[in-house]
């Protein structure tokens, strides 16, 4: 009883200091199960909330999948992957480090996605110059009509994939937009693709020009020269320090290959014996799971502190 209750507050704890970061897919996750709940009541679910339709946004920028559909399948993986830790390791190490283990297993997909939205948002922000310049040339070129311009600028930017592919989806949401409610979440989900202060302020400009017909082209221009001027700030600033990186991907791995080999080719341990003590009792397994749980975290820090995004 004392076991559970100490799990029990373990896994408070975990919830209340990662609730900040998050608290999107806790609250995804509580309505798939209230929808769940409702579906087996009968309960046609027509409408979703604020926190389900941002887990889908991000689902829409990262792979494309922002359906209500991709939400649940998402929030399934992370759960079979949760269960599957769980029966690897439950009984063969303490039951706090299980549980550690398990939590960290059902977020793993939501850091993946939120680490290939960082490098989504990074690559797009340092494009920012390419495609303000071809925006505004072709708002010009087609009087000044930014519906046009958008379109043929999804078209024939060729220096800026990740620009171009997130052009493409505005410019396939406009051609079905018909409110203005429909093209700010548009504009929105653009702005988010990107998340810096120019992209937000791009935003804005595309909205003015889209619902009032407003001339926006000496803003774009000018919005162009402060975002080539960030990124000699950027140039300029820049320092190359790979170090760290080179480490955490490997030297720690090359260093735990080395002792194994070490142990098995020079103190007599053997395959039979290493394989035995390090995955057959819980020692081993207590020691091989930490271990991977914070080479986990190091890994994932340094791929989102290694490289930042051009702003203003």
């Amino acid at each position: 009883m004392i076991v559970v209750f100490l799990v029990m507050l373990l896994v408070f704890g975990i919830f209340v200091l990662t609730y900040d970061h998050m608290s999107v897919l806790y609250k995804a996750a509580g309505e798939v199960i209230k929808a769940l709940i409702d579906s087996m009541k009968g309960t046609e679910v027509t409408e979703r909330g604020e926190y389900w339709e941002r887990v889908r946004t991000v689902l829409g920028i990262t792979m494309s999948m922002g359906t209500d559909r991709a939400v649940k399948v998402f929030l399934t993986v992370s759960c079979l992957n949760c269960l599957a830790v769980t029966v690897l390791v439950g009984g063969r190490v303490s039951l706090a480090l299980s549980s550690v283990s398990a939590v960290m297993a059902f977020f793993v997909p939501y850091a993946l996605l939120r680490l290939r939205m960082e490098r989504i948002r990074i690559k797009s922000s340092l494009e920012g110059e390419t495609l303000l310049a071809e925006l505004t040339e072709n708002y010009k070129i087609y009087y000044y009509n930014m519906k046009e311009g958008i379109d043929r600028t999804a078209m024939t930017i060729e220096d800026a994939p990740d620009s171009k592919r997130i052009l493409q989806n505005l410019s396939r949401g406009l051609q079905r937009a018909g409110s203005e409610a429909s093209i700010s979440r548009l504009l929105s989900e653009f702005s988010l693709s990107i998340n810096t202060s120019w992209a937000n302020t791009l935003k804005n400009l595309m909205y003015f020009s889209l619902v009032h017909g407003i001339r926006v082209d000496e803003a774009l221009e000018d919005l162009s020269a402060t975002i080539r001027r960030a990124r000699e700030v950027k140039e300029y600033a820049k320092r190359e320090n790979n170090e760290s990186s080179l480490m955490i991907k490997y030297l720690v791995p090359l260093a735990y290959a080395l002792t194994v080999l070490g142990g098995v080719k020079f103190f007599d341990l053997g395959w039979d014996k290493f394989l035995y003590y390090q995955f057959q009792t819980e020692v081993g397994m207590t020691w091989i799971t930490a271990s991977c749980i914070v080479y986990a975290i190091s890994y994932m820090v340094n791929l989102f502190l290694s490289e930042s995004k051009l702003d203003l």
